[in-house]
């Protein structure tokens, strides 16, 4: 009987080591299409990223060049924040002026701003780059996140023009300023990517020989009136001598017809709205003129007005025409010059290799022949659907080793009790 019962407790104790053996099997050996080790998830956020000439990825020479998070498996979450360190291109320069491309005095300069990479075990990433409070809410950034570049600067600044790019005349040149930019992409667990992008405070001064051109035709008319009206008392100063046009983003969307950055389609370059938003500005600047310098007119005294209405009438002739003949004078050539040189692409989506990249702006010097940079992109993917993710990783082979070690100790426990009692009721 002793004995009968010694075999059952064993056996028992036989078939729950069997069952949790094979538990332990199921665990270790499930069917999965990826093994331990390969790349489930994957996102980066990157600030600057492009090609030069025979320099096809400049940004590879970029210390930390990119906040990239790959995630193996091994563990949970993998975050990377590194920022972005320009140093070793400082000394890069193009064009025919040999101008910096990036840096103090470069055609590229960048804010204070940041890039941000997370990539989980269960196959979902997100990334980022740009100002940190300007971030899409498509993603949630750490406090703290650290930044680089220029804090006394917007988030970018771009500076182009003829002469530094192309040699010769100064046509037009463009100081650009952005005060926000910002890109996020995301890819949830068996999801497709998304993306979301931010552009905004965008304002630019535009100058050159096609500027320059109206004032030379106005000032000579413009200044005998202006003078005339200083020595009667009045001052009005005269808003084209500095050779400049301010351009605002209320300007830009006023001649793209958009209420929003946010609002144009994928791809659109910012630039071809710059031509129609200088002309709107020029005819605005001169109208406003005329019509203080005639507002003032009129509050003159009799003699004192005699001196400015001599020179008044060759203003008003000069103005009529000059404004009528805009189109063919500034408008054309100062399209031709804007696209000979740059364009400024904003909300840029790509795919490639499985890869989701989300880019904020664009931009391509010389029709993409000298280079073209990606501002703010952020990439996520491929990442593993939930059905190929490996089921054995660090942390699930810790747990299948801790329970095959428990049922090893249970057996042995359970067989020296059972061979005590056999012991003891065989002495009996």
């Amino acid at each position: 009987m002793n004995k009968t019962k010694t075999v059952r407790a064993w056996s028992g104790a036989v078939g729950t080591a069997t069952v949790a053996a094979l538990a332990l099997g199921m665990l270790a050996g499930a069917p999965a299409q990826a093994a331990p080790g390969d790349v489930i998830s994957q996102g980066s956020g990157q600030l600057l990223n492009g090609s030069l000439l025979s320099y096809p990825n400049f940004a590879l020479d970029l210390k930390n060049g990119a906040a990239t998070a790959i995630n193996d498996g091994t563990t949970a979450d993998v975050v990377a924040n590194q920022p972005l360190d320009l140093s070793a291109l400082g000394i890069l320069n193009v064009g025919a002026g040999n101008i910096p491309l990036l840096g103090n005095n470069g055609i590229i300069q960048l804010g204070a701003v940041g890039q941000y990479g997370h990539a989980v075990n269960d196959g979902s990433s997100e990334a980022f780059s740009g100002l940190v409070s300007g971030a899409p809410s498509l993603v949630t950034l750490p406090g703290n996140l650290p930044v680089a570049g220029d804090p006394a600067l917007p988030a970018a600044r771009v500076m182009v023009g003829t002469a530094g790019l192309l040699g010769g005349a100064d046509l037009v040149n463009i100081d650009l300023q952005v005060g926000v930019l910002a890109a996020a992409a995301k890819q949830d667990v068996d999801a497709a990517p998304v993306g979301q992008y931010n552009v905004a405070g965008v304002s630019a001064s535009v100058g050159g020989t096609l500027i320059e051109g109206v004032a030379n035709t106005l000032n000579p008319v413009l200044n005998p009136v202006l003078a005339a009206l200083s020595v009667a008392g009045v001052t009005i100063a005269n808003p084209l001598a500095s050779g400049k046009i301010a351009i605002s983003e209320a300007d830009l969307l006023a001649a793209a017809g958009v209420a929003n950055i946010n609002a144009l389609p994928a791809g659109t370059d910012l630039l071809q709205y710059l031509p129609q938003a200088v002309v709107t500005k020029v005819t605005a600047i001169v109208n406003d003129l005329l019509t203080a310098i005639n507002s003032a007119v009129a509050g003159l005294n009799p003699v004192a007005a005699i001196a400015v209405n001599l020179v008044l009438p060759a203003l008003r002739t000069v103005i009529v025409s000059l404004l009528s003949g805009l189109n063919a004078s500034l408008l054309a050539p100062l399209g031709t010059a804007v696209s000979n040189i740059a364009a400024l692409k904003v909300n840029v989506q790509t795919t490639t290799a499985g890869t989701f990249t989300q880019t904020a702006l664009q931009l391509s010097l010389l029709n993409g022949t000298l280079t073209t940079i990606d501002l703010a992109s952020a990439s996520v993917g491929p990442n593993l659907t939930t059905a190929a993710i490996p089921v054995v990783n660090k942390d699930s082979l810790a747990i299948a080793g801790g329970l095959g070690l428990i049922v090893l100790l249970g057996m042995f426990v359970v067989r020296r009790r059972r061979n005590g009692a056999t012991s003891t009721a065989a002495m009996a």
